[in-house]
């Protein structure tokens, strides 16, 4: 508590950082940012999630972020917003769909001109996970570097089927114990820069026959986020 802390309210519930800064609980929240990018079948070049904001264009591919994208105001190599903070507890990675471009030639979110949209299977995982690895950069120091696998998002559909030929694949199963925790949190704060790296280490495989039996998905969207606790500019 922080009875006799000098500018905290009595009774306000507060918690020391690692570096030992005093956190009052009631100017934060428990949630998550997020942020996503295209994989193209072929792709080498290393994309930077959260390295553009919501309304700007999705990494690796050429429409805008929406909310269902991103969350984030701006973009990461310019920090969080002024008065934002953030203490990362856990990281998430999520495959949110496999898609293909529509007949002309352009990836969007609503399926139109032929595209379609439907959920990664296995070998897709497989095939992007073999070859792509993550790391976490804040304030140009690396924080964290593994696969896919290492960072299950901890949320997702669960489904259970006896029916021949069904098959759905999710990062890790609905559960907010299953994701990627920190014992230590990183704390971020306004200004200082953050990506989220993704590098192929070999040209990226996608081939993800189509529900409609049409042309082959080549395009998988990627979501990743960030779990903690949250300081936002109160408006």
């Amino acid at each position: 508590m922080a009875d006799g802390y000098v500018g905290v309210a009595p009774g306000t519930t507060t918690f020391k950082t690692p570096d030992g800064q005093t956190i009052a609980l009631e100017d934060w929240i428990d949630d998550q940012l997020y942020a996503s990018a295209q994989l193209n079948d072929g792709e080498t070049s290393k994309l930077e999630v959260f390295g553009v904001g919501k309304s700007q264009t999705i990494p690796g591919g050429t429409r805008a972020q929406t909310g269902v994208d991103s969350n984030i105001p701006k973009s990461g190599d310019n920090g969080l917003p002024k008065d934002w903070a953030m203490l990362i507890y856990g990281y998430g990675f999520l495959y949110s769909r496999v898609t293909r471009p529509g007949s002309d030639g352009k990836v969007t979110l609503k399926d139109q001109n032929g595209s379609i949209s439907t959920f990664p299977i296995t070998n897709t995982i497989f095939q992007i996970d073999r070859v792509l690895t993550n790391s976490f950069i804040y304030n140009g120091k690396q924080y964290t570097q593994g696969v896919t696998q290492d960072y299950p998002a901890g949320h997702g559909y669960w489904v259970e089927s006896d029916a021949s030929g069904f098959e759905y694949a999710s990062n890790g199963v609905p559960s907010p114990r299953d994701r990627k925790a920190l014992v230590l949190p990183v704390y971020m704060r306004e200004n200082l820069g953050y990506t989220w790296n993704l590098q192929p280490e070999a040209p990226l495989s996608i081939a993800q026959p189509a529900p409609d039996a049409g042309a082959t998905l080549t395009v998988v969207d990627v979501k990743v986020y960030l779990y903690g606790l949250i300081k936002r500019t109160v408006v």
